[in-house]
């Protein structure tokens, strides 16, 4: 007992240091900015589900984003079966929305899943591409 009051700040230092470590895989839904999204589709297989409105969604979207309204998420999941292997991007209008739908993904067994910081509306206000 004597050790641990001797040494309890060395002790809360590997604790945190510990927790620091773990953190990144108890996240439940990572978030990745407009320029690590961009790698990550640079780079290959990575699929990209848009959970906004029909309307929304024909403004303007990633090139080759899958449309899922966040609505029809959970009946269209057997569909998006094939996508459980690759990292997966979604997207929102401005980022809130695409935190439940990263939840209904991991649900269904997706390891890697991203939401876009600031959604589409981040991803225009930097000029990134996007196709009608």
């Amino acid at each position: 007992m004597n050790f641990i009051w001797d040494n309890i700040f060395l002790i809360c230092v590997v604790l945190y240091c510990i927790g620091a470590l773990i953190w990144p895989y108890v996240r439940r839904s990572a978030s990745v900015s407009s320029t690590e999204a961009t790698q990550m589709i640079n780079k290959g297989k990575v699929a990209i589900i848009d959970v906004r409105d029909q309307a929304d969604y024909k403004s303007g979207h990633l090139p080759n984003a899958i449309h899922v309204p966040l609505d029809a998420l959970e009946e269209r999941l057997p569909k998006l079966e094939k996508l459980k292997k690759q990292p997966v991007i979604v997207i929102d209008k401005t980022g809130k929305q695409s935190r439940a739908a990263s939840r209904a993904l991991r649900g269904a067994g997706f390891d890697r899943v991203y939401r876009l910081t600031g959604g589409m509306d981040e991803w225009k206000k930097k000029g990134l591409p996007i196709t009608m």
